[in-house]
């Protein structure tokens, strides 16, 4: 694990991966502040991801995020109907968001252990671009890792 460290952490001027190099760029599915969580389960499955971007209600409000998790947590465990209860109620708003696509990912991933979270959304400027993850971090530092001691080639 050490080499994989290094290696995206490397010396000014090195090889570093940065945020902009694991942004995927794709959109999130977006779904609207007055939907239910019935709503959101279901635009999950149909669009085959665990988390929905929830839209400001307008420019002056904040964008937030839905997962299955928050699904599962906030809604299920507690015995709330799915089809009476707005995403509100369990969506996470503000957005953890980051604006600096240079940063090294090495202080993307301390952010989101500072903020408790597995998702920041990534904006450049006022822009969203999409939302970095656990996953995308630990699939950069896998890809930059030579292979060890008794590793396959």
């Amino acid at each position: 694990m050490v080499s994989a460290m290094t290696s995206f952490t490397s010396r000014p001027g090195g090889n570093r991966t940065e945020l902009r190099d694991i942004i995927s760029g794709s959109k999130p599915v977006k779904i609207a502040p007055t939907a239910s969580a019935k709503d959101a389960l279901v635009s999950m499955i149909e669009n085959k991801t665990d988390y929905l971007l929830v839209d400001r209600a307008n420019t002056n409000d904040a964008y937030g995020i839905i997962t299955k998790w928050d699904l599962v947590a906030c809604a299920v465990a507690d015995a709330k109907d799915l089809g009476n209860t707005p995403i509100l109620e369990l969506a996470r708003k503000p957005l953890v968001v980051t604006n600096n696509l240079d940063l090294n990912i090495k202080w993307v991933a301390r952010k989101m252990v500072n903020e408790g979270v597995s998702k920041l959304a990534v904006f450049d400027k006022e822009e969203f671009v999409g939302f970095v993850s656990d996953v995308d971090i630990l699939r950069a530092v896998v890809s930059k890792a030579k292979p060890g001691k008794g590793a396959k080639e």
